[in-house]
């Protein structure tokens, strides 16, 4: 039994707004205002970061009409570079970026859920570091049951938060005394600003990423040729949207002062609209909105190593599919490997050190949009807007921001690049075997 076409545009839009929505939104703006102070530069830079991934989500729109198969970029590196380039983003994606992902945003959840209820610190280490996975086998359950119920679960696990935000914070703007402010930039030269807006771009961009969320689900959309990109463009412009009155409001409430290099400002403006207290209810807003970015990122990645066992890349039993139409050989294993790394309690260095790898294998998957045109093949359902440019200034912009976490940290990005690199041999072996 494969896998069954359960989802429609409005989940699937869900699907990337629940993947991009994180605590990355409430930790990231004072480090963009760290380098652009003041209100236009930080609101601009947060807009050009929205329109680069609207790009983003225009092009995998194409690629995702045209192969509209499980596996999101396994399937375009494969297709365009050979089967070899597709294997290093399926073991990358299992070994470390996927499932580590996944694992530390488990980790952060249970982190929010103890600043809202210290009770939860209390108990010896080893009970603490049984949080975490249990959260991951839990929406590895949810997945087992099929993509309707999985796509269910990010849409509550994503509404609920951004209901409670909404009610949050203007219920403190209409009632609180706290007064806002309009900060105006200091005086500095152009040149400056832009070379600024580059270095602050980088958080910008990682705090947008997850829009390509839905491809990977491709083989489970209704007619996906219509409605793949519908939900990347319609769950990417919904976060754009979010993101402006998110770092808006930020701006208007927390002074410069505080809000410059700070990683608490969501809390902070919560504080100051509705008191003291008021980081509980946050905490456990935020802590949610990340649960339902860690069901999508375990949902996307079991359907890459399903296609990978589909194209004879993996073990057989990644292949394997249950009665509800979900990838539950591929789903259990990648859920206890992320529900292990999620007891260690702390694997955002293995993160970290994957960042530019993936960085780079992302870049080759947009990349190969200008591949697929050249083959003249039959023109897919939906086409990327303004091709060639909206490609290139998207490859341009992921490539800089590559370029700026290498020159941060070329240790790690070394580290990352040697991680994906150990499964070339991996992949030699596994054509023998298979």
């Amino acid at each position: 039994m494969g896998l069954k076409r359960e989802l429609g545009p409005v989940t699937v839009a869900w699907l990337v707004a629940g993947n991009m929505i994180g605590a990355g939104i409430f930790i990231t703006p004072g480090l963009v205002v760290d380098w652009l102070p003041g209100m236009m530069w930080p609101l601009a830079a947060w807009m050009l970061g929205g329109v680069l991934a609207l790009c983003g989500a225009a092009i995998y729109g194409e690629l995702g009409a045209r192969f509209p198969q499980a596996g999101g970029d396994y399937q375009y590196l494969t297709l365009a570079y050979g089967p070899a380039w597709g294997f290093l983003m399926g073991w990358a994606a299992l070994a470390i970026t996927f499932s580590g992902s996944a694992a530390a945003m488990a980790i952060a959840v249970v982190a929010h859920c103890q600043a809202a209820w210290p009770i939860l610190q209390g108990g010896s280490p080893a009970i603490q570091l049984i949080y975490a996975p249990l959260l991951v086998l839990l929406l590895t359950l949810a997945n087992i049951a099929g993509a309707r119920v999985a796509g269910r679960t990010t849409v509550l696990l994503t509404a609920l938060p951004l209901v409670g935000l909404a009610g949050l914070f203007s219920g403190g703007l209409l009632f609180s005394e706290t007064a806002t402010h309009w900060p105006e930039p200091p005086a500095i030269e152009l040149n400056d600003r832009l070379l600024a807006l580059g270095a602050a771009m980088v958080p910008v961009f990682f705090t947008y990423s997850g829009w390509n969320a839905a491809a990977y689900v491709a083989g489970e959309i209704k007619d996906p040729g219509q409605n793949l990109p519908r939900g990347l463009l319609g769950g990417t412009l919904l976060v754009i949207l979010l993101y402006l009155l998110i770092n808006l409001l930020l701006l208007m409430v927390v002074p410069q002062e505080i809000l410059t290099g700070s990683t608490t400002a969501g809390t902070e403006a919560a504080r100051r609209l509705l008191g003291p207290g008021a980081e509980q209810p946050l905490s456990v807003m935020i802590a949610v909105a990340i649960l339902g970015s860690t069901n999508v990122t375990l949902m996307a990645g079991a359907r890459i190593y399903y296609a990978m066992a589909c194209d004879g890349l993996a073990p057989p039993i990644f292949s394997r599919t249950n009665a509800a139409g979900a990838p539950s050989g591929a789903l259990w294993i990648s859920g206890l490997w992320t529900a292990l790394l999620a007891a260690t309690g702390g694997i955002e260095l293995l993160v970290n050190w994957a960042t530019l790898a993936i960085l780079l294998l992302s870049s080759m998957a947009a990349a190969s949009l200008f591949i697929f045109r050249r083959r003249n093949e039959t023109p897919p359902p939906f086409s990327c807007p303004g091709y060639p440019l909206t490609p290139l200034l998207y490859l341009l912009a992921s490539l800089g921001v590559a370029f700026a976490s290498a020159i941060h940290n070329w240790e790690q990005a070394l580290y990352g690049i040697l991680l994906v690199a150990t499964g070339l041999p991996l992949y030699k072996l596994i054509r023998r075997w298979m």
